[in-house]
């Protein structure tokens, strides 16, 4: 694994524990949970295999 994509998916690990706090608390409901995990793993797949 280089750099790079240790760098994606260590971005990718912050987005989704934000997103899973703001669900917590109450700020962010299922479905803008679901679409935050979607985006995010389409975004770093998307990254990850077009710096390859």
């Amino acid at each position: 694994m280089t750099e790079r994509e240790f760098t994606l998916l260590f971005l990718g690990v912050a987005i989704l524990g934000v997103a899973i706090a703001l669900h917590r608390q109450g700020a962010l409901r299922t479905p803008g949970l679901i679409t935050v995990f979607g985006a995010t793993a389409a975004v770093l797949a998307f990254l990850i295999f077009t710096y390859r």
